[in-house]
């Protein structure tokens, strides 16, 4: 797999991109519809498609596509207030028909699931667009506009399917199944829509009231089988607390009694205290690391008390003692802030705890409050579970409620007199005709709307008509139809769709890692020459390491070996147990902090130098050429050659325990380590440019990084991030689209760190080398430039905390 196909495998894995996908495929409610569409409709090519592709499909409509449909509204509800103008409306319907046919024709092509696709988001676009229009209209003329408009759209796609057929295999069981039996209802709640259709409940035999009042007896008894999943969830959740049991109930359809409801709350009650046994012993182990940080601060403490004591005494230099308490404030506030992540964890146990307890005290009554009741919910569940019975009695009780309920309405009396029945002391009712009816009407008017419901749920148009679409919906749209999981209806925005790589469960290996951070001391030869007192130059050296190691430990970091120009730094996840000399096992995990203690190291680096300038006339005093004066000097003025001295050289290389890279008690009892990571990183630290320091990391840190945080976005030669919102869609859509496509690298946003390509590492049997981009010079490990190809192992990437151009 080349270097572009796995990075836009670990994009897609990215807690990022998976969230986006979460949100704009909408998984819990395609997760809701989709099962319960699989169930209620006939196979269909759409369908294999939503199935391949788990989530909402994403439509992006051409504006010719959006005046189209707004001319069509338009005038089809001028001629239905005036038909005499019939000669007009046909001349306007045969340009319009003509324009949609073309767009059809074109985007449909040989691809059966694009007559679906096509469809309904076009229905979907024309009910949002009718709905505004009629809104404010009486419901007599609601009715009349659904039934006449369903008609002619039926028509003209049916004329249009049915033309289609001469060059393209034609499977439209799910258009006609649903919006072909139904009057075209503005969007509306049920009680409205059921209005609306009240005419066709009654030509089939049932008012709308009565059908409404049966519905409700029948739907209460729907629940078992979902309150089965329900518990089984429950059982195994890993966390309890609002968010999750929201999700658990939002997925399904669920309308429970008391005695259900009583059960979820003993499972809940179980559940919380497997949890609460599992929180309490990671707690456990917190508190003992965190006295055990305690401890070794103050045992650190008063030995170093001591030999500052001891150097009062014997004073020789101020860097002597400068050194032993920049040691003192590393080593405290290295532990500081080991002390402090514990305290988060520690802090995040009981959040869990209070969490899982908050929900083992929750009543029937609370668990009610979790349950998503949609207003079409009822409605869905009446075409999944045919088989419901309600006694008889009760039925007749059901029946002469809603006859009472439209006494005022003739045409429905009429209709309920056919099914009256003699009766000595009520009005009696012929149920068994009456449930006959009713159930036409689900087969007939329910189940074709609950499908156009739910394939309307299930494919989303954009733009969208009313809504601004946010800049992560304009980029997570500009991701998906540049790896052509959009459909495009008449292409106004230049997209030509990458080829993507097929999903490489590889790039999970990049999840958890560990690093080798080492750095070079840039300069320390020439100081050391001008100098020329070792004493002095060690004590410098010291002062400066001890920055490093300052930040280093603040991230975490496992200072390994002082190398005299420079450091190496381990980083693992269990860097507390490895300090603490509890395991010398690392753990791998998120290797971002080795990636921000880079960059901060490097503006260590430079604060180190702005914080002892006015010293140099005092460390450099025996150098020999006197023409430099260091009094009142900035780091701006200084030479380019006392500029380097405390510049620094970084490079980070991470990999997998204990194949790259291996942590073991060396012959003098220290900590050290061994492996291919080493080399790399060392090799990495090696390369200058000029005039700064450089971070330099392999792939596999880059993405890791990437694999472990919540944002970012893309370093690209068409300019750094701007705000698509202030753009339309298409200028958005385009952006992100150049951005993605002319990418050099990344930036991770919360942190404020640019990711720039910058070369290859490339290895053979005797050396490592790098390979710089658009060029064959090779930095090998002796630091010799010369020129060579080779097989590339590794991309490079240069971090940095401003941005370039």
């Amino acid at each position: 797999m080349n270097d572009k196909s796995t990075q836009d495998n670990v994009i897609r894995e990215t807690p990022y991109y998976e969230r986006l996908q979460s949100t704009y495929r909408d998984h819990v409610n395609f997760t809701r519809y989709f099962a319960i569409l699989k169930r209620i409709a006939r196979r269909d090519p759409f369908i294999e498609k939503l199935e391949k592709n788990q989530g909402k499909e994403l439509v992006y409509l051409g504006r010719r596509i959006f005046t189209l449909q707004d001319e069509f509204v338009t005038n089809y509800l001028k001629f239905l207030d005036d038909e005499s103008n019939v000669d007009q409306w046909e001349r306007f319907f045969e340009r319009y028909s003509k324009h949609i046919f073309d767009i059809y024709q074109e985007f449909v092509g040989d691809v059966s699931a694009n007559i679906a696709i096509f469809e309904i988001a076009n229905r979907k676009l024309l009910r949002d667009i009718i709905t505004t229009k009629v809104i404010a209209e009486p419901l007599e003329r609601k009715i009349l506009i659904s039934e006449r408009f369903g008609a002619v759209i039926n028509q003209l796609f049916n004329y249009i399917r049915n033309s289609l057929t001469r060059r393209t295999v034609v499977v439209d069981n799910i258009i006609v199944d649903s919006y072909e039996n139904i009057p075209f209802v503005p969007n509306a709640g049920h009680v409205e829509t059921l209005r609306i259709m009240a005419p066709s409940f009654l030509r089939r035999g049932l008012p709308e009231p009565v059908f409404t009042a049966i519905m409700k007896g029948l739907v209460r008894l729907y629940y078992t089988d979902e309150m089965k999943k329900i518990l089984d969830v429950i059982n195994v959740l890993p966390s309890l607390s609002r968010k999750s049991l929201s999700r658990v109930f939002r997925a399904r359809f669920f309308f429970p009694e008391n005695e259900s409801l009583d059960l979820i709350v003993d499972a809940l009650q179980v559940r919380g205290r497997k949890l609460l046994s599992d929180i309490s012993a990671k707690k456990r182990g917190i508190t003992e690391s965190m006295q055990n940080i305690r401890r070794k601060i103050a045992e650190t403490t008063n030995i170093m008390s001591d030999s500052l004591i001891n150097l009062a005494e014997d004073f020789s230099t101020e860097e002597a003692i400068e050194n032993m308490v920049k040691r003192l404030h590393r080593t405290v506030i290295g532990n500081a802030y080991d002390l402090k992540i514990l305290k988060w964890e520690y802090q995040e146990c009981l959040e869990k705890e209070n969490n899982v307890k908050e929900a083992m005290g929750y009543t029937p009554a609370h668990i009610a409050g979790f349950i998503t009741r949609n207003e079409w919910d009822p409605y869905i569940m009446l075409v999944l579970h045919r088989s419901g019975k309600v006694d008889d009695g009760q039925l007749q009780f059901v029946i002469r409620e809603a006859v009472n309920d439209i006494r005022n309405d003739t045409a429905s009396q009429q209709t309920m007199n056919q099914y009256r029945m003699p009766a000595l002391l009520s009005q009696k009712y012929d149920c068994s005709q009456i449930m006959l009816k009713y159930e036409r009407i689900i087969n007939e008017i329910i189940a074709p709307l609950v499908k156009c419901i739910m394939l309307e749920e299930l494919v989303d148009y954009y733009p969208r008509l009313s809504d601004i679409t946010t800049t992560e919906g304009i980029r997570f749209l500009g991701e998906e139809a540049l790896a052509a999981r959009v459909s495009i209806i008449e292409k106004d925005v230049d997209i030509t769709p990458a080829e993507m790589p097929p999903p490489d469960a590889g790039t999970t290996r990049y999840r958890n890692m560990v690093s080798v951070l080492v750095y070079d001391i840039r300069g320390s030869t020439f100081m050391g020459a001008k100098l020329k007192n070792a004493e002095k130059e060690s004590a410098i050296r010291s002062l400066f390491q001890e920055s490093m190691l300052y930040v280093a430990e603040k991230y975490g970091g496992i200072p390994v070996k002082d190398t005299g120009d420079g450091g190496v730094i381990f980083f693992a996840k269990n860097h507390y147990d490895i300090k603490a000399e509890k395991t010398l096992h690392p753990e791998p995990g998120n290797m971002l902090p080795a990636v921000r203690c880079a960059i901060e190291m490097v503006q260590e680096a430079k604060l180190f130098v702005q914080r002892n300038i006015h010293r140099y006339h005092d460390w450099f005093r025996e150098a020999e050429e006197r023409e430099i004066d260091f009094e009142g000097a900035t780091y701006a003025r200084l030479p380019p050659s006392y500029q380097s001295i405390f510049q620094v050289g970084i490079g980070i290389a991470s990999g997998h325990y204990p194949r790259e890279v291996y942590l073991e008690k060396n012959a003098f009892g220290e900590n050290d380590l061994t492996g291919m990571l080493v080399r790399e990183a060392n090799l990495y630290s090696t390369v200058k440019v000029k005039g700064k320091s450089t971070v330099i990391c392999d792939d596999a840190t880059i993405y890791n990084t990437l694999l472990n945080i919540d944002r970012f976005s893309f370093l690209s030669d068409a300019g750094l991030r701007i705000d698509p919102v202030q753009l339309n869609i298409q200028q958005g859509l385009e952006y992100w689209i150049r951005q993605r496509t002319t990418r050099k690298g990344f930036i991770l946003d919360l942190h404020k760190i640019f990711v720039a390509q910058f070369g290859r590492e490339m290895a053979d049997s005797e050396r490592l080398k790098i390979v710089l981009d658009d060029s064959d010079i090779v930095i090998d490990e002796s630091s010799d430039i010369r020129l060579e190809k080779a097989e590339r192992t590794k991309l490079l990437f240069e971090v940095y905390a401003e941005a370039t151009r």
